[in-house]
């Protein structure tokens, strides 16, 4: 599964940002995205419902290719994140992996479905969130590029790699 070490995470008992339940606050880091650890929650629900119903959905993921050591500016991030986030439907789960990539489940999607929004969203980032590097989508989708959680992100980075080198 994807590893990133927590930041400070809110309370339970707090409200969220922008008067956002305490729950969903609880969920969601500082940019308004998933938490990791419930995305890959997330990831392993749908994986065991998509097995029972032999229905499909996707991993979507997009990051910012910036010089090795190099750290994008917060307000870039944050710019980046409500983008994403606004584009995906309400009950898409986007997170973020480490300070470039970001990833989202997009239920009910398959490869050519997932590769559209992947793609639109990350010409949205490349005009709206601009920097001096270039923004990369992959998409990986469950049966075709895996049936467990490793193969299909495994699948998702790769083929952000790929991205990367055709630009």
């Amino acid at each position: 599964m994807f590893r990133r070490k927590v930041k400070q995470e809110t309370p339970v008992d707090q409200p969220g940002a922008n008067g956002a339940s305490p729950v969903d606050a609880a969920l969601r880091d500082e940019l308004g995205l998933y938490h990791l650890w419930y995305l890959e929650l997330r990831l392993t629900e749908e994986l065991a419902r998509a097995a029972r119903t032999e229905s499909v959905f996707s991993l979507a993921a997009w990051q910012l290719r910036v010089l090795p050591g190099e750290t994008p500016h917060p307000d870039l991030l944050e710019q980046a994140a409500k983008l994403i986030t606004v584009s995906l439907r309400n009950y898409d789960i986007p997170s973020r992996i480490d300070a470039v990539r970001f990833v989202a489940i997009l239920f009910d999607a398959d490869l050519a479905d997932a590769s559209t929004v992947a793609f639109r969203i990350k010409g949205d980032l490349q005009l709206r969130a601009p920097s001096a590097g270039k923004w990369q989508a992959g998409v990986a989708t469950f049966q075709r590029d895996g049936l467990d959680a490793d193969a299909l992100i495994s699948a998702t980075l790769r083929r952000l790699e790929e991205d990367a080198r055709a630009a």
